[in-house]
């Protein structure tokens, strides 16, 4: 079969869609230090309280809030300043050797005393499959003398109690043995929080970083980057499309401008309207929906409601804003029903999916151009979306 020319308006329509995707790229941790919006004081509190105080660090916030892209950016500017940085995402299961024998490995020879390379290397072979926070420090303790952080990213995945506490046991080990050897635990909030409870002398030792919403300043400055890059323009309107239905998360600026902009594109234009972030939001609720289709059938059956929009975006607004939602918040309960989750201590209630309250916003701002556009098919197109 003969291959079929590609044409040059294809390949640069093509082109132009890379770059849209590199530009707004919600797929990723960012790349470079210019790529980091809105986080230039979390950065300057990670900086001082390893580098300049020794603390311990544990950075929490929501899906979506860049923590990971923190970190590499934390990464960085350490190991500018002569730190070893050792990244690594932990994986479910595994108990307190496995979860940081790789750190041990990973450590490079610069990190050790000149002397103690030799008995580095003897002690870590000597070290039984199973060991405790102890011989963990026993082993770093005397024998690493450069600044060392090891970062244990996704660390809300470790869900044992019993490792949990050994991770703390090591922090404070740590700490009262003055090693150079720092932890950075990063994840969702409240099961991060968790490590704190565990051994609560650790307040001293260590520096939380909560990670919440940047500001509108920011997502200006971000959407200006992408706009650079990408080649194109946001106009006013669809900046407010974008920044209304963000709520300040990086992930969801990046991935509604991407899709916004794929749609200006494929319209033939290179300024992203109104009309183009709608469409965007709606192309971005079909790849979100096709992942969560139970909370996305549930949010159409909730924005058929036209009277129960307001309501249904101020609580979504809160929960973006906040990462929980009080349990006397309205009717939200009720609402919401199962894509709600009641956090442990009873007072509050999380989204089972917790980059739902973005899309949940979409939604309404969809169903509420489609009433002000009068179609009586308003929302056949969120149908289609919460039924792929």
């Amino acid at each position: 079969m003969p291959v079929q020319a590609v044409g040059p308006d294809e390949v640069g329509s093509r082109r132009n869609r890379v770059m849209v995707a590199r530009a707004f790229d919600s797929a990723h941790p960012v790349r470079t230090r210019d790529e980091l919006f809105g986080r230039s004081k979390e950065l300057e509190v990670l900086l001082s309280a390893t580098l300049d105080l020794g603390q311990h660090v544990i950075i929490h916030g929501a899906r979506g809030s860049g923590k990971t892209s923190l970190v590499r950016i934390y990464g960085d500017h350490a190991d500018g300043q002569g730190a070893i940085v050792i990244y690594m995402a932990c994986e479910p299961g595994v108990n307190f050797a496995e979860l940081v024998r790789p750190y041990l490995h990973a450590l490079p020879a610069t990190a050790l005393a000149p002397g103690e390379r030799s008995s580095f290397r003897d002690g870590l072979a000597a070290l039984p499959e199973s060991f405790g926070p102890r011989a963990f420090v026993d082993l770093v303790a005397e024998r690493v003398s450069g600044q060392v952080v090891f970062i244990f990213d996704e660390f809300d995945r470790i869900t044992e109690a019993p490792v949990k506490a050994e991770i703390a046991a090591a922090m404070k080990l740590l700490s009262d043995s003055l090693a150079s050897v720092l932890f950075m635990l990063v994840g969702i909030a409240h099961d991060v929080a968790d490590v704190i409870d565990c051994h609560p002398s650790l307040r001293r030792h260590m520096r939380a970083v909560p990670l919440g919403r940047i500001k509108s300043d920011s997502v200006k400055a971000l959407i200006d980057a992408g706009e650079k890059s990408a080649g194109l323009s946001f106009n006013d309107d669809a900046r407010v499309v974008i920044t209304r239905a963000s709520c300040g998360s990086p992930f969801h600026v990046r991935l509604f401008c991407q899709h916004a902009a794929i749609a200006a594109l494929a319209g033939g234009s290179s300024s992203v309207s109104d009309s183009d972030a709608r469409n965007g939001l709606h192309s971005a609720i079909l790849q979100w929906a096709a992942m969560n289709n139970e909370d996305a059938q549930h949010f159409v059956s909730l924005v058929e409601h036209e009277a129960l929009l307001p309501e249904i975006e101020r609580i979504a607004h809160a929960a973006a804003l906040g990462d929980r939602l009080p349990a006397n918040v309205g009717n939200a309960t009720t609402l919401l029903g199962d894509a709600l989750v009641a956090e442990e201590n009873g007072q509050s209630f999380v989204f089972r999916d917790s980059v739902a309250p973005q899309f949940l916003i979409a939604y309404a701002i969809l169903a509420e151009a489609a009433i002000a556009s009068n179609r009586a098919d308003r929302l056949g197109g969120l149908i289609n979306a919460a039924t792929l």
